[in-house]
């Protein structure tokens, strides 16, 4: 990353994704170094290692969309299907996304529900 322009690093991100990385190109004029930490730490989390390169874009995506993050889902899902990931493929991690989010609601109220039984009983 040290001997990339940021230019070179924006049109990096743009090849990829298949559109502008308008947050990024923001974040170059206010903090540019913060650009290339976040290359960097994609870099890191994205790169080759045990879980393939689909599964790690998958996930992302289905994590992206659980925590709401709408514009990192886009980014992702253009990423995946510039990569040939399948729009089932895609979807099916969206809706993981929303199952494991609800499951997660209902968890969450998990001392609600025993105290509501304890009031009924």
């Amino acid at each position: 990353m040290e001997n990339i322009s940021m230019d070179q690093l924006l049109n990096q991100m743009a090849s990829e994704s298949g559109s502008e990385p308008d947050i990024m190109k923001l974040l170059s004029r206010l903090r540019p170094e913060g650009v290339f930490e976040h290359a960097k730490n994609r870099s890191f989390a994205m790169g080759n290692g045990t879980i393939p390169q689909k599964y790690k874009l998958l996930m992302a995506i289905a994590i992206s969309a659980g925590i709401g993050s709408q514009g990192c889902t886009l980014t992702y899902t253009k990423v995946a299907r510039n990569k040939g990931i399948s729009k089932d493929e895609i979807m099916e991690s969206v809706l993981l996304a929303r199952f494991v989010s609800a499951t997660a609601v209902v968890n969450t109220a998990e001392e609600t529900m025993k105290h509501l039984l304890g009031d009924a009983g």
